[in-house]
């Protein structure tokens, strides 16, 4: 899950003759990182903005025509979950995890079992560095102010917040490994570690936050060997110095 940024990029017609009623200026920018949007929001570009950021938060670009962004989420290979305090120091928010409910019929096998139905009845598992950004346009004659819509980091708010912990987890791991084997990089984790912390752990679920580690250039992932960049090492130190010395004991950083 990505963050995501829209920066004005110029007018389409001569905005001194038809000026742009929010005052919008070259540069200006508005975010999404999972939980909160910052910047002015023209209303007229809302429905828009909100359609490209939620394609973008979820592919981070990668989506192709015809394919749904949304099957791109991580979500899909995650279990379900209850809410306690007492889980917060793993995922940031307080999900335990729930491998079974008996009274539901409900066994969570990773790799297997889905959350719920993704879009179209199918997942996608992102890999790769090709990211498309979104232009837009504002709808006003007079003007035409124009937008481009990017994914420029990992989302590290709200529901995306306990998969980017997971994303810097695995990060940390293949910092110690260079060059592992995307399928050993779960063996990095106890059986502990894999199960009980949200999300669970998964092959698919472990190549679905490494593509998006690839994306954003924090690992290069070359024939399914997986190292850590320069950049990544920024970024782990980053998040590291960000936990409490109870986060860091838990996730073992």
């Amino acid at each position: 899950m990505f963050k995501v940024r829209a920066t004005v990029t110029g007018y389409g017609k001569d905005e001194s003759k038809g000026p742009c009623h929010m005052r919008l200026r070259i540069g200006d920018e508005i975010t999404f990182d999972g939980e909160t949007v910052a910047g002015r929001v023209c209303p007229n570009m809302l429905p828009q903005l909100s359609q490209a950021f939620n394609a973008l938060f979820a592919s981070g670009g990668r989506h192709k025509e015809g394919e749904i962004p949304g099957s791109y989420y991580p979500f899909w290979h995650s279990p379900q979950s209850l809410y306690d305090p007492a889980y917060k120091k793993y995922d940031g928010v307080g999900f335990r995890p729930t491998l079974e409910r008996p009274e539901e019929g409900y066994k969570f096998v990773a790799d297997e079992t889905l959350f719920d139905n993704p879009p179209g009845g199918k997942f996608i598992i992102g890999k790769g560095t090709e990211k498309n950004d979104i232009k837009l346009q504002c709808g006003d004659s007079h003007t035409f102010v124009q937008f481009k819509v990017e994914a420029f980091d990992m989302a590290d708010r709200g529901d995306a917040l306990p998969y980017y912990r997971r994303a810097m987890t695995i990060l940390s791991k293949v910092s110690g490994k260079p060059g592992i084997a995307m399928d050993k990089i779960i063996n990095e984790f106890t059986r502990d570690e894999r199960d009980n912390i949200y999300p669970s752990l998964g092959q698919r679920i472990v190549a679905v936050l490494a593509g998006e580690l690839e994306l954003l250039r924090y690992v290069d992932a070359k024939d399914d060997k997986v190292t850590i960049t320069d950049k990544g090492k920024k970024k782990l130190e980053s998040f590291i110095k960000s936990l409490t010395a109870e986060e860091k004991k838990a996730l073992k950083l």
